[in-house]
């Protein structure tokens, strides 16, 4: 499958993309996230770690096991070639899903000076974020401070940097998932640490760690 390199934007170093995943691929994550126990997506505070839902936070997510998928394994070794940093370093794949009205109004992926989540592996370098299907109005992944939309389709994904070269938040990565206005929308994400990701102690699975804005 080749690569294809839709637009970039040196800001951020934003990569659009398509080809990473078949739609075949990206009909079978998301029968994945139909068959798995999705829960509503919430928001952890950077601070006190504490896991609150919110409105401005719309969905659902699952983060499936890799062991039991092998298309999840083939994913991260292929996230891990495009984006030059070991497999080491990425956080679990999440699978998230909206419906009509589903969002996530704007956020940093980047933690904040001293949130207790850079013990795991450090600051989140890069995120990825695949689309899985053709949404029939809405949901654009939206950069404000670069002026910069995203329309999701199916096999399409982007990577974008989250972090300066201190690895503290970068301004203009500042980011929303856009109101689905017709028709749902599904998309797969993988974070990447500036160190080997440790998975929390206190399993956190299906939980996704923001800045609360």
């Amino acid at each position: 499958m080749e690569l294809k390199i839709l637009s970039m934007n040196d800001t951020i170093g934003l990569v659009h993309f398509n080809g990473l995943l078949s739609l075949d691929e990206c009909a079978e994550l998301i029968a994945i996230g139909r068959v798995s126990d999705a829960k509503p997506s919430v928001v952890v505070d950077g601070a006190s770690d504490a896991a609150y839902e919110t409105s401005g936070r719309c969905s659902t997510v699952v983060a499936p096991s890799a062991d039991m998928y092998p298309l999840i394994l083939e994913i991260r070794r292929r996230i891990e070639l495009f984006s030059g940093i070991s497999q080491e370093n990425q956080e679990p794949l999440q699978i998230l899903h909206y419906t009509r009205g589903g969002k996530y109004d704007i956020h940093y992926d980047a933690f904040s000076d001293g949130s207790p989540q850079l013990k795991n592996g450090g600051n989140r370098l890069l995120t990825v974020l695949l689309y899985l299907n053709d949404v029939e109005y809405g949901g654009w992944t939206q950069f404000p401070h670069i002026m910069a939309n995203i329309v999701p389709n199916a096999g399409s994904g982007i990577l974008f940097r989250n972090t300066d070269a201190q690895n503290r938040q970068l301004r203009e990565s500042l980011h929303a998932g856009l109101p689905v206005t017709n028709g749902e929308k599904w998309i797969a994400s993988i974070w990447i640490r500036e160190n080997p990701y440790i998975t929390p102690s206190a399993d956190r699975v299906g939980q996704v760690v923001r800045r609360k804005l």
